[in-house]
């Protein structure tokens, strides 16, 4: 099969980016199949205006030179407009439609259909992936949504560790999708959103606490492995169950601020680790698992 992976430039703050790229990388080194990115672009997702249009134009020219890839990831860039008739196409739930027109549609659901865009316009025909336990069963009318959860990791655990760093930082904390949340972190907090992942690291180490109002990003765990104390704040209404309904996405993380969840972090914390190596092993047997499932659903020989 040749696969073709819908994905923004590489960004090392981006989850989404990390594990779309990601994607690309293990079906190139593990599997018989061949996959390659194509550039995501701003009309891809949610209504076309006039701003997304001129984003568009924008993201034309810089594209065409700042498209980033890891460096040392097989991650080849399909620069044709067309994709072969038999390709297998995989989106990222915020896209729209079938933009690349393949004949075969993957959509990944990397968070809930319609969060970022407020718009599911997906067709019948579709095969459905969810990244994890944390997205809500979704299903349309004449697609098929897969039991196998299509999980794939990247931690960089060599940057993200424990070390002797003096804990002078009473409390950091971060934001990303969680702006709508009231926010509770003490003023002189240290804000570590859009820094990169060796400036985090270096805040964790020196961190007592870490607040995060993003339900869903890997920087909860990355402070954990750095020995500093990771606190997620919860929606309104939201229970632990509807966070992560499995437990092991919970090791090291206290959700809210009880001291029931205080101790269920601290007493897991030793976890974390060995069940990121696993993670990442179970990253690449569950790509495997999912392309065998995707050709016999398309009937691919």
């Amino acid at each position: 099969m040749k696969v073709f992976i819908c994905a923004p430039s590489f960004d090392e703050n981006s989850g989404g980016s990390v594990v779309l790229h990601r994607l690309c990388h293990i079906i190139n080194e593990f599997s018989e199949h061949n996959a390659f990115l194509v550039k995501l672009k701003p009309t891809y997702s949610g209504k076309i205006t006039i701003k997304k249009i001129l984003q568009q134009l924008k993201w034309e020219v810089r594209s065409k030179s700042c498209f980033k890839t890891h460096a040392e990831w097989n991650t080849p860039l399909w620069n044709s407009k067309k994709i072969p008739e038999d390709g297998i196409a995989i989106y990222p739930e915020i896209v729209n439609g079938n933009p690349l027109g393949a004949k075969h549609v993957v959509r990944w659901l990397l968070h809930q259909p319609g969060f970022h865009t407020s718009i599911i316009n997906y067709e019948a025909g579709e095969m459905y992936y969810k990244f994890n336990s944390a997205i809500k069963d979704f299903q349309r009318d004449g697609s098929f949504t897969s039991q196998h959860e299509l999980k794939v990791i990247y931690y960089p655990i060599d940057i993200y560790n424990e070390s002797n760093d003096v804990k002078d930082i009473n409390c950091c904390f971060m934001v990303r999708k969680g702006t709508y949340k009231e926010k509770i972190h003490p003023a002189n907090a240290v804000q570590i959103d859009g820094l990169s992942h060796k400036e985090v690291a270096a805040i964790f180490k020196r961190s007592k606490k870490f607040i995060c109002y993003d339900d869903y990003t890997a920087y909860s765990i990355f402070a954990v492995l750095c020995g500093c104390p990771s606190y997620v704040v919860p929606a309104q209404g939201q229970s632990i169950e509807d966070w992560y309904p499995n437990l092991s996405d919970r090791y090291g993380i206290s959700f809210g601020f009880s001291k029931e969840q205080e101790e269920w972090a601290k007493s897991t914390r030793e976890n974390v680790y060995s069940h990121i190596l696993t993670e990442h092993q179970r990253s690449t047997e569950n790509v495997l698992a999912c392309l065998i499932e995707i050709a016999d659903y398309f009937n691919i020989k």
